[in-house]
């Protein structure tokens, strides 16, 4: 017996109180279709709502009359939002009732002032709750509150917002660097996006269609529900090599108009864009997939290049971190991830470097980035076997106006490589370095006096993404001329 029981026991019982009439019919956003939709007669309790490309059918009967009207209300408020919150509340409503709690903590939500609320809270209701159960619950007594229902009052929404929780902390991945793709599977990535614009007219519908997909998740970090709502008109050509998206952003707090913004994909891969856009089967959707069957084609498509089945999420965190590296602002990153406010983006710059920090890295003394040679080249040669390699195949290039000779071969050859010859080749899986480390450590010499003429950090931040790419080029000719040290067996 709970002490709330002894302390009520022989009390009569407070009446319930009075609750908002239910609309005749509730109007919707469909985000996938891009339409309003409309629910009619919510008051009896099945609903059948569009939801990511699906019909959902919602049963929310839930045993007691007063109950079903609160929680019919609630989520018809809730439904102006967002359908899929609506439907993970309904879940986690469903999920109470199966407890024998949903009726108890309901009734008190109409019952209790707010102090009391907050003590039952505490005593009887946080412990038995999942932290999904929780957030629920807070946004029925939420509702409450801006209802003014029974004793409630808008004002005791700051004693919601302070109801003690389930510690969670959604950026941890972020924080620790696990929700990101690691940097030789970013270069993988980003081979196979390059092969696959060389060989677009080649390629199969299925490949284009992986690669399409991945370019854009990649580049632009855009979540599985947008890339999947994406229709042909959305892709304006302009010219050869110019491709410009729109896509309507999503999850924006307080917003009252739906955000379109434009995007300007990368050149370069622009021939995958144009060759699936003749062979794509004639869908109203561009990409002709739900969210979910979306989802499934990343995580695989991430498996077979990587060989780690990567989430959609993964593809956008690193296009965050990526931007927040490379000394984007706060407010610039908000924009770019679509959000509303700059709280979700202050994450990534916590997690990325200092300003002191980032110029180390850009020297090559950073562990950031280590990894990319070693997982990226193939075995190394010798300068004999060097110069019997065709001329084609011996890399040489004028990075930065360094002249670059004898730093290895190229297995398919620089004239048919669209990258830039030397800084790309260290994090290129088709390049043999040779097997002096000499050569590799004089080149890394050359290439850090570059950065250090860059000593003012205004001019770090204006020249950052040059930056990023010769940071990550010196840290993987540091880790080939390391391992060009310990050496012996070469082919």
């Amino acid at each position: 017996m709970g002490q709330y029981d002894l302390f009520h026991r022989g009390e009569p019982t407070a009446p319930l109180p009075s609750l908002p009439t239910l609309p005749s019919l509730i109007r919707y956003r469909d985000q996938f279709r891009r339409c309003d939709a409309t629910l009619h007669q919510p008051e009896l309790g099945e609903w059948a709502l569009h939801n990511n490309g699906r019909l959902t059918h919602l049963s929310l009967r839930f045993g007691d009359p007063w109950v079903d009207h609160f929680l019919q209300a609630h989520l018809g408020e809730k439904l102006l939002g967002s359908v899929t919150t609506v439907v993970n509340f309904a879940n986690a409503y469903r999920a109470l009732r199966k407890k024998d709690l949903l009726t108890t903590i309901v009734i008190a939500i109409g019952q209790s002032s707010a102090l009391d609320f907050q003590r039952r809270w505490i005593d009887e209701f946080r412990d038995k709750l999942s932290r999904h159960e929780a957030v629920a619950v807070r946004s029925a007594v939420q509702f409450a509150c801006r209802w003014e229902i029974g004793l409630w009052r808008e004002s005791d929404a700051q004693i919601v917002r302070a109801l003690p929780g389930h510690a969670l902390d959604k950026y941890a991945g972020v924080r620790n660097g696990t929700s990101f793709l690691s940097a030789p599977d970013q270069s993988r990535l980003v081979e196979f996006l390059d092969l696959a614009a060389q060989r677009s007219m080649e390629a199969g519908r299925k490949e284009l269609q992986i690669a399409a997909v991945l370019a854009l998740s990649f580049q632009f970090g855009l979540r599985r529900q947008q890339l999947a709502s994406l229709e042909p008109a959305d892709f304006t050509f302009h010219g050869a090599d110019v491709l410009h998206m729109q896509v309507e952003l999503l999850k924006q707090r307080r917003a009252k108009v739906r955000r379109i913004v434009t995007r300007k994909i990368q050149p370069g891969w622009v021939p995958i864009f144009r060759r699936w856009s003749e062979l794509r089967p004639k869908h109203q959707k561009y990409f002709g997939l739900l969210p979910d069957d979306l989802s499934r084609l990343v995580r695989d498509a991430l498996e077979d290049i990587t060989g780690i089945a990567y989430a959609n999420g993964a593809l956008r965190h690193t296009s965050a971190q990526r931007l927040a590296d490379a000394g984007i602002s706060n407010e610039s990153l908000s924009d770019f991830l679509g959000h509303s406010d700059t709280t979700a983006a202050q994450v990534y710059f916590a997690a990325s470097t200092q300003q002191a920090a980032q110029i180390n890295m850009a020297l090559g003394y950073s562990p950031t980035y280590r990894g990319i040679a070693a997982a990226a080249r193939g075995d190394m040669i010798t300068a004999a076997q060097l110069l019997q390699q065709p001329g084609d195949r011996q890399i040489a290039g004028m990075p930065h106006g360094i002249p670059v000779t004898g730093i290895g071969a190229c297995q398919s050859g620089q004239s048919s490589c669209q990258r830039n010859p030397v800084l790309a080749c260290y994090t290129c899986h088709k390049f043999l370095p040779v097997s002096e480390p000499g050569v590799h450590t004089s080149l890394l010499d050359d290439l850090r006096q570059v950065v250090s003429d860059f000593d003012q950090p205004e001019q770090l931040v204006r020249v950052s993404p040059a930056m990023m790419q010769l940071r990550t080029t010196l840290e993987a000719i540091a880790e080939v001329a390391e391992a060009a040290k310990g050496k012996t067996d070469v082919i």
